[in-house]
């Protein structure tokens, strides 16, 4: 019996690594995702945080500049 080294693995082999690797990748991401749309779902928003991400209008941007 004899063992392989990284230089005898074949083109098929490292397909095969790079398509677990890659699907591995993929279901770790839409889990982290996943639990972090969870989580700031059940988190309730304060008024005040909603107030903060509000973009104001053109007029109220342009009020500094004297208009």
């Amino acid at each position: 019996m004899s063992t392989r080294t990284s230089s005898q693995v074949s083109a098929s082999d490292r397909l095969m690594m790079a398509a677990l690797a890659a699907g591995a990748m993929f279901v770790a991401g839409y889990t982290v995702v996943r639990v972090s749309l969870d989580v700031s779902a059940t988190v309730p928003a304060s008024s005040a945080a909603a107030e903060v991400n509000v973009v104001p209008s053109e007029g109220t941007l342009w009020s500094d500049f004297g208009g």
